[in-house]
């Protein structure tokens, strides 16, 4: 039996499980969305942190090609913040805009339920997925008293779709996540801590009016630079060069940049070089001058004052 599409609303876990237990050859177990053999392997997992607050992993191979078709709700009254963990690449359609979406690439996007979707799905391919997903209710009680400027962007009736890509903090939180081996207390930590360390991230970008205003061209131009950047951490950047290939001036390429993303193009390209450094130094394949020869640095003392800048101590410390 093939199953080319499957369409949905954005939901709690236990309606979500139901609706797809309908569709595809699965079985539910408590918390658990289990696949039959004739439709892939593996499993889905919710864990309801709090109410209005759930998390849920993914970790399935299927069978065939599957295209996962979000609906528009009515009403932003749920978010969803998804974290793709897997190296096979899918794509995802928002907003008329393909986004490839890999361990690699832009692995984190933020939606509301009005944000209509389309995923492809690959086939014989491992897909691990994180999702967090919060009730407006839940968001508004809390974490915007914490973030109260990002109140009017996230109390709308529009689509919201925010893309982030795991620095070296998520990463490591999201290593501290798996419902079949830790346990529950260690799990909700981890979730809390991921939740308040995305907002401060989108409260950096300036999340008003003024970025409304951007032209989507521009924003389209800004993400293609920012995937050069994020694949090229290693390599030293002109300023000149990567205006000149957003078809911006200089000083407009620096502004909308940095009301975009939240600092300048300068910082944001050293963040990601230092993140890529410390995964670097962390697999201990290299030795610190090694590791920071591979990231561009010829002196091994400059590479130690901007690694001890970014991170509070020395790469020989890691």
């Amino acid at each position: 039996m093939t199953f080319k599409k499957i369409q949905f609303r954005l939901t709690t876990p236990s309606k979500w499980y139901t609706h797809i237990n309908s569709l595809v050859p699965s079985t539910i177990k408590d918390t658990q969305l289990l696949l039959n053999p004739e439709f892939g392997q593996g499993k889905l997992k919710y864990l309801e942190v709090q109410n209005g607050l759930w998390a849920q992993q993914t970790n399935v191979i299927l069978n065939e090609d599957l295209i996962l078709e979000r609906l528009a709700s009515d009403h932003n009254d749920m978010f969803l913040i998804n974290f793709y963990l897997s190296k096979a690449e899918i794509k995802q359609t928002v907003k008329k805009k393909t986004i490839s979406q890999s361990i690699e690439n832009v692995n984190m996007i933020f939606y509301s339920s009005m944000t209509s979707s389309q995923t492809c799905v690959p086939a014989n391919e491992t897909i691990l997925i994180f999702n967090l997903l919060l009730s407006k209710e839940w968001l508004f009680k809390n974490v915007i008293p914490d973030y109260g400027h990002l109140s009017n962007f996230f109390n709308t009736n529009h689509p919201i779709c925010l893309s982030e890509n795991l620095d070296y903090n998520l990463k490591k939180l999201l290593n501290h996540i798996n419902f079949d081996e830790n346990n529950r207390l260690t799990s909700i930590s981890s979730i809390l801590q991921i939740i308040d360390y995305l907002f401060s991230k989108f409260g950096n970008r300036q999340l008003d009016s003024s970025t409304k205003n951007i032209h989507p061209d521009d924003l389209n131009q800004l993400l293609k630079i920012r995937e050069i950047l994020d694949t090229n951490p290693h390599r030293e950047i002109q300023l000149v060069n990567l205006s000149e290939q957003a078809s911006m001036s200089l000083s407009k390429f620096n502004r909308i940049f940095k009301q975009v993303f939240g600092t300048t193009p300068y910082q944001y390209h050293l963040k990601q070089k230092m993140e890529k450094a410390m995964e670097t130094l962390q697999e201990n394949k290299h030795s610190v001058s090694e590791t920071g020869f591979l990231m561009g640095y010829s002196n091994l003392s400059q590479f130690s004052k901007a690694f001890k800048n970014h991170f509070g101590i020395l790469p020989s410390e890691v």
